[in-house]
């Protein structure tokens, strides 16, 4: 249910749905009216950047409760092999292979370099 999970994101940043709701800006019970409805757009947008997770996971289409990375600097990425490809870059869910890697290493530090 929406409301359960908004209530275990709350806890986990030590925030009352109320402290919550002031945060953001919403009006009095607009979280609690959570239990009837699903906020849709800029709410559902606020919520899920207030507490870092995707909408998916705040609309509960997945458990993996996905967090807002920061993006990745190309040219960092070209030049450090200290990088965890693994954490950033998939294709098709799967990792990729280290074939792969140096291609996306060579092709993008390239073109940085123009």
């Amino acid at each position: 249910m929406f409301y359960d999970r908004l209530v275990a994101l709350a806890k986990e940043k030590k925030k009352s749905i109320n402290q919550v709701e002031i945060d953001l800006g919403f009006s009095k019970n607009t979280l609690y009216n959570t239990k009837k409805y699903t906020p849709q757009g800029d709410k559902l947008a606020k919520l899920a950047d207030y507490f870092e997770v995707s909408t998916d996971y705040l609309l509960e289409k997945t458990d993996i409760k996905t967090t807002k990375k920061e993006p990745v600097d190309l040219e960092e990425l070209t030049s450090d092999d200290g990088i965890n490809w693994d954490e950033w870059l998939s294709f098709g869910g799967q990792p990729i292979s280290e074939h792969d890697k140096n291609k996306i290493k060579k092709i993008f530090g390239d073109r940085l370099k123009d």
